[in-house]
């Protein structure tokens, strides 16, 4: 009977150590917004708002949510929101665009009509629509 372990190197190298790649959860990561997926024309697009509008209104509120982490965003007033719960014209829409592959979208709240739409992918908030009355996913309650 032979030794079975004969050829087994008792003594592997030094050099090799296991790795692994951590999970970082992109809750942790600030928004980024990107622009090539916005709907320039149509019911919510963003050919609807004025420039003096966008300068008073949507540009200092998407400055703030640059410096906001995703976990600080998302909850009380901005959400996730799954495509079949917002409107039909809204999902045809979407679908117009090449978009109905996605399974929900996120909706930010400016004031108590104005929302603005994307599509997060990671960090990244796509800029899809500008909601000014609440339309694409109305709320049950008053004034919101």
């Amino acid at each position: 009977m032979g030794n079975k372990r004969a050829g087994r190197n008792r003594n592997p190298s030094s050099r090799k150590s296991a790795t692994s790649v951590p999970i970082v959860s992109t809750q942790n990561r600030r928004l980024v917004w990107k622009v090539a997926r916005i709907d320039d024309n149509g019911r919510w697009g963003w050919d609807q708002i004025t420039c003096p509008d966008f300068l008073r209104n949507i540009w200092e509120k998407m400055r703030n949510f640059e410096t906001m982490t995703w976990g600080e965003i998302l909850g009380r007033n901005h959400h996730a929101i799954p495509v079949n719960d917002i409107i039909k014209p809204a999902q045809n829409r979407l679908a117009q665009l090449g978009h109905d592959d996605q399974a929900e979208l996120v909706s930010f709240r400016l004031s108590n009509t104005e929302r603005i739409w994307a599509i997060r992918s990671e960090e990244q908030a796509f800029l899809l629509w500008w909601d000014p009355n609440h339309e694409i996913c109305p709320s049950l309650l008053k004034h919101t």
